[in-house]
């Protein structure tokens, strides 16, 4: 009877420490689960609502907000689908990891619901704004207002044709799926073409620009210097002479060659040309490739060369003359010994 009493006070007692059941699932918390919306690429300061409540994402591009656990619908909005950010903006694409098979693409995400801790992306497609100049090979400084176009291709295989000079605004990185998540892949553009004077004056592919990465770029072009020497033809004496140039482009342009023949002329953009000496004399037009700094010589055929090679070619036709008139009476001179013999 002592035990059994003893096991009765023990009861009581718990269940006056404890509770009674009815108290403990009266104290229990709700059950409740996470939402996290993650913006791709981070970008701080998006804002959207939940059920009206507003959510801010942090420096990481995260929001997250904490809901009663039930089968209850909610509705996400995006506030913000365009960003201004640092050079440029971001816009909305579409959301990511919603639960269904069917992406959103619009601001407004309804019917969510948050059975479980979610994790949303809200993906975006960001553009900046980039500035380029062109240069030398040397590093020095060529005029915008030589290039006619150029034209750069992404590693998405869009390509663009741009004017020579003006800033342009290129898509930084844009959304990709991988493995079902929204990745942000910064786009890679490649200088394709730089055109002046009508030919391009650089290789396909060897330049490249990341808009995520610099706002100002920098282009190497490929220019030449060409030298023209106005030389005799007959004697190889420097003439002073004018020189006519026709460029890739079909454009035209005289040049003067001083008393040493010599005429120079820097920063031509490589490519095919047609160069002829003009004055007192004939010069034959010719075309040079100018892929590399050359000397060019342009050989005229003056007045002096053709009375030169007139007068020699008299006085040859005199030797000839005279021999031949030596050999015919020496020739008669023996047949009138052979027949005086006989």
């Amino acid at each position: 009877m002592r035990a059994v009493g003893w096991i009765g006070v023990m009861a009581l007692a718990a269940i006056a420490i404890v509770g009674s059941p009815s108290t403990v699932s009266a104290a229990r918390p709700p059950a409740q689960n996470v939402l996290e919306v993650v913006t791709v690429p981070p970008l701080p300061s998006a804002k959207f609502t939940l059920d009206g409540k507003p959510l801010v994402t942090d420096d990481k591009g995260v929001a997250r907000a904490t809901v009663r656990r039930s089968r209850d619908k909610h509705q996400l909005q995006l506030l913000t689908p365009h960003l201004d950010i640092p050079g440029g903006s971001a816009d909305f694409v579409r959301w990511v990891g919603r639960g269904d098979a069917h992406p959103g693409f619009t601001p407004s995400l309804p019917n969510l619901v948050i059975g479980r801790n979610t994790r949303i992306q809200a993906a975006f497609q960001s553009t900046r704004i980039v500035r380029y100049d062109f240069v030398d090979q040397a590093r020095n400084p060529v005029a915008p207002d030589r290039i006619t176009s150029l034209t750069i291709r992404s590693d998405s295989g869009q390509h663009l044709t741009l004017e020579g000079g003006r800033p342009v605004r290129l898509t930084a990185v844009r959304p990709v799926l991988e493995a079902g998540s929204a990745v942000g892949k910064e786009v890679t553009y490649y200088l394709q073409s730089v055109v002046i004077d009508g030919t391009n004056v650089v290789n396909a592919g060897e330049q490249r620009l990341m808009p995520n990465r610099t706002a100002d770029a920098k282009f190497v072009v490929l220019l030449r210097s060409v030298r023209f020497q106005v030389r005799d033809w007959l004697f190889g004496d420097p003439l002073a002479s004018a020189i006519e140039l026709t460029y890739p482009d079909g454009r035209a342009e005289r040049l003067t060659a001083g008393l040493d023949g010599d005429a120079e002329l820097e920063n031509l953009a490589r490519g095919d040309y047609q160069v002829k000496a003009s004055g007192s004399g004939y010069s034959q037009a010719r075309e040079i490739a100018l892929s590399r700094s050359q000397y060019v010589e342009l050989p005229v055929v003056t007045y002096v060369d053709v009375v030169t090679l007139t007068g020699a070619a008299l006085a040859m036709l005199t030797v000839l003359i005279v021999v031949g008139r030596r050999l015919v009476v020496g020739r008669r001179r023996l047949r009138k010994r052979s027949r005086t013999v006989a």
